[in-house]
């Protein structure tokens, strides 16, 4: 009742059209899986450099998308992805009576040296987001006009990650993930950061 959404062959959003404010979310994709390469110069298992983002991202193949529930309280689209050796199922979550839409991302993965991260490209321009932290919250900048914003391109935040302007936001919400990145309209969760497994 909130949303009309369309995706494309990729499984990743096209539209996501806010009918109760009669507004379009999206400026471009959303739900886009990129992996990319990850060798940061230091502190392999949990550090992330910017230039992680000179080479061009790579996208899991969508093998499988089917509707596993269409009922008068939600709908589950459940949404199967390869990469390489790792699997990702993905169920997208729409309830009748919550303006919030949940994907609910389980990932078998087994790659080295590769970051993959989930990204919403929306029609919202700001300078700055908003980031959760303990006991309150962080603003970031959505630029790199200084040296001091280009170090702090990624995000160590809790549950939440926004980004509005004088009239609409949009927020990432997780219970389980700590990494994200605004750049721009590009807002990104980190879902996993791998580095090499032990031989």
């Amino acid at each position: 009742p909130y949303y009309l959404l369309e995706w494309n062959n990729n499984g990743q959003l096209t539209r996501l059209f806010d009918k109760e404010n009669n507004r379009e979310v999206l400026k471009s994709l959303g739900n886009t899986l990129n992996v990319f390469e990850d060798k940061p110069v230091n502190f392999d298992a949990w550090d992330i450099d910017l230039f992680y983002k000179l080479k061009d991202s790579q996208t899991p193949t969508l093998t499988d998308c089917t509707f596993m529930e269409a009922g008068a309280l939600r709908c589950v689209i459940r949404f199967k992805y390869t990469y390489r050796k790792s699997t990702i199922m993905q169920d997208m979550i729409l309830y009748a009576h919550s303006r919030r839409i949940d994907f609910v991302t389980n990932i078998d993965w087994h790659e080295d040296h590769r970051l993959l991260k989930a990204g919403f490209s929306v029609d919202i321009r700001n300078t700055k987001a908003t980031f959760d932290i303990q006991c309150g919250h962080v603003e970031r900048p959505t630029h790199y006009n200084t040296s001091w914003d280009y170090a702090r391109f990624e995000v160590c935040a809790h549950k939440w990650a926004d980004l509005s302007d004088d009239s609409y936001g949009v927020s990432l919400m997780n219970d389980c993930k700590y990494g994200y990145s605004i750049y721009g309209n590009e807002m990104q969760i980190t879902l996993l950061k791998s580095s090499k497994e032990p031989d």
